[in-house]
Formats: structure tokens, C-alpha cells, sequence
């Protein structure tokens, strides 16, 4: 009996990375969409179909448990959490500007056009939409798009980066969890 409680624990601890929990699949995407053309319309909503497929794969999970910065497992400008309550938060759903546990991506979204910028898109604090930039936006594929809401919409969870392109930046939640998604939403056969 003994050793089959072993054997037991012994395979859950080697597959709990591949655990998804239950909040990944009744995660929902609430985006409305500002002053957009149908097929834009379709681009953003074919991303959001990528998202779903990504929040429900272990690797999705697997690869922010895992995720390193400066030689350990963790992310910069974490606001002191380890990546599984990262992982958590973001399944959670709580933005800063409606704080209830729901669940859910929760954001509006408008295209504008600045073709002087290199700026894909952001957000503000006090607003729920996200900008994103048509410069990028038109030439994007769904997986990017699916990448860069992901980033803005960490925002809106409270995780930032540093303003400046640094070296570490690309540790950031917003960011390493935006390149995690453009990298799985690329390769759909993966999920």
C-alpha cells in the first residue's frame, strides 16, 4: 500500500505541470471592439481564438511556471510574486480598474494610426481600452495581435516594465508572457 501511495505521488508531482486547472478552460475574453471594419474585426477575433487555445494548453502553464530571470525561476517587475501566482492572477481576471475575480479578459480595444511611432500599442491606468497602432496592427498576424493584447492587457492586471528598453525588460511579465503566447499562438499544432 505503502508503495503505491508513492508510486502515486511520484506521478503527480511529474505531471503537475501538465495540470491545467479549470479556471483555464472557463476562461472567458470580453473585448469589445471600437469604430473597427469587419475584417479587422476578424483579425482580433481570430486572436482571441488563438488566446483560448493557449490559456488552455499545459504549455501555456508549463512554460510560465518555468520561466527564468537573472538565473532563477521568476519574472522582472513580478510585484513580488512567484510565477504560479502569476499564472493564477492572470487566470483570475482581475483588473485593476474592476477588481473582482471574474475569470475573464475584460478590455476595449481601438486601432489608431501613428506611423512615426514604434510603439505597437498601449494603455492607460485609468481606462480599460487598449490603443493599438495600425502601423503594426495591419501587418500582424493573429498571433501577433493575440501577443500584444496579452502584453497590454497585463497592464491592466498591474504588472509593468521599464519605460526604457532594457536589458531586463524583456523579463517582464507584460512581455515575457506576451513573447510565451506569440511563440505558441504561431504553432497552433502545439497547443
Amino acid at each position: 500500500m505503502r508503495s503505491l501511495f508513492l508510486l502515486l505521488t511520484l506521478l503527480f508531482s511529474f505531471n503537475s505541470f501538465a495540470v491545467v486547472p479549470e479556471a483555464a478552460y472557463t476562461f472567458e475574453f470580453n473585448v469589445k471592439m471600437l469604430r473597427m471594419s469587419r475584417t479587422r474585426e476578424d483579425k482580433v477575433n481570430e486572436a482571441i481564438e488563438l488566446l483560448r487555445k493557449v490559456f488552455t494548453s499545459p504549455e501555456f502553464r508549463r512554460r510560465i511556471l518555468n520561466h527564468r530571470y537573472n538565473g532563477r525561476k521568476g519574472f522582472a517587475n513580478n510585484r513580488g510574486m512567484s510565477n504560479l501566482q502569476i499564472y493564477n492572477a492572470i487566470l483570475a481576471g482581475v483588473e485593476k480598474l474592476k477588481p473582482m475575480r471574474n475569470n475573464a479578459m475584460d478590455l476595449e480595444l481601438e486601432l489608431y494610426t501613428d506611423h512615426d511611432s514604434k510603439v505597437m500599442g498601449y494603455t492607460l491606468p485609468r481606462s480599460k481600452r487598449i490603443w493599438m497602432n495600425t502601423k503594426f496592427f495591419n501587418r500582424h498576424t493573429p498571433a501577433n495581435v493575440a501577443s500584444n493584447l496579452t502584453h497590454e492587457w497585463l497592464h491592466k492586471l498591474g504588472f509593468d516594465h521599464d519605460y526604457k528598453a532594457t536589458w531586463k525588460r524583456q523579463y517582464s511579465v507584460p512581455y515575457g508572457i506576451g513573447y510565451i503566447v506569440r511563440e505558441l499562438a504561431r504553432k497552433p499544432w502545439k497547443l
